[in-house]
């Protein structure tokens, strides 16, 4: 089963060789499905792909509401009150359960998500309202005492959910169509990173004796390694597997990333600082990987661990930005 760093202090060993490494032909080394938007990740060996995500990726996703009787907004560990969603773990079972468990709750619990009719109106990321289904006072209440959110609930996408991507002004790139969709995802279906990109930054976060992050901190789909540090910021179409993908932008990085995910730490604002010396762009995105966008899809989608990832096309201005940020790895 292909799985990310497990702890920040195995990052160590793994940073150097990779950084200097350059394959022929980069591969899939992990993919990752986050069933709850915010909570832990499952790792798994494949997994099929449809136009939202995924299947069961960010499907779900805890709500509150403001001030005890507002609107109910969406829950985000850049909330320090929220922070505890990095410690919920889930698994989605073929039986149609959602099992959720906690170190900061007593046992599982086990929620069918079948014949929910219940729903409710919600933002996501801030945009408009959606109405989605409102899975209960039950796993409400788990929920509350394994994250300490107050008034929070579970949440999902129904048959009828509809949300769109928006293109982000920040980074300026166009999205190939309109009316993509997405699930509860911040701005896109897919987001790739590299180890190799990884291993980079911690050798510059090591160098200055700064202690090296594991990839949960980017919370990616999709991990992939053969490629030069920063070298997937450059494709403007890639297949993986039997799926072909439109690269649309680089994933501009946030609070999120500075928090240790088994202790919850913020320590010194890193590796924001580290990215912004190097990788910062206009806006003050400082980008650490791609988001990707399915450009087809059928019932036999899927990829796996081990797949090629084949470029099909380059973007050229993105290709000559790495070039000249990027010297030293030409």
């Amino acid at each position: 089963m292909g799985q990310s760093v497990s702890t920040e202090a195995e990052a160590v060993s793994a940073a150097a060789p990779l950084a200097r490494k350059q394959k022929s032909k980069p591969v899939v080394t992990a993919i990752n499905v986050y069933p709850i938007k915010s909570c832990a990740e499952i790792g798994v060996d494949s997994a099929s792909v449809t136009s939202f995500g995924f299947e069961g990726d960010r499907r779900f996703q805890v709500v509150t509401r403001l001030n005890g009787d507002g609107e109910w907004v969406y829950c985000t560990p850049r909330n320090k009150a929220c922070e505890r969603l990095f410690h919920v773990k889930t698994s989605l079972g073929e039986d149609g359960k959602l099992r959720l468990s906690s170190k900061h709750a007593k046992g599982k619990f086990v929620l069918d998500i079948a014949n929910v009719e219940t729903k409710l109106k919600c933002s996501v990321m801030g945009d408009e309202e959606h109405e989605v289904l409102d899975y209960g006072d039950d796993v409400a209440r788990w929920l509350q005492k394994a994250t300490m959110i107050a008034n929070c609930r579970l949440v999902g996408m129904g048959s009828e959910f509809k949300r769109t991507m928006q293109v982000n002004a920040d980074q300026g790139e166009a999205l190939p169509s309109l009316d993509l969709p997405v699930s509860f995802a911040d701005e896109a279906p897919f987001l790739l990173c590299s180890e190799e990109s990884l291993a980079d930054l911690n050798q510059r976060l090591t160098a200055e004796e700064k202690k090296p992050v594991d990839m949960r901190r980017f919370r990616p789909n999709i991990v992939i390694s053969g490629l030069r540090p920063y070298e997937e910021d450059t494709p403007k179409r890639i297949k993986i597997g039997n799926v072909e993908f439109f690269v649309w932008q680089r994933c501009g990085r946030c609070i999120m990333t500075t928090i240790d995910r088994d202790s919850l730490n913020r320590r010194g604002g890193e590796p924001l600082k580290t990215l912004s010396t190097y990788r910062e762009r206009a806006n003050g995105q400082r980008n650490f990987g791609v988001h990707l966008i399915p450009i087809s899809v059928s019932g036999t989608s899927s990829i796996k661990v081990g797949d090629k990832v084949e470029v099909l096309e380059f973007d050229r201005d993105r290709q000559i930005e790495w070039k000249q940020k990027h010297l030293a790895w030409k």
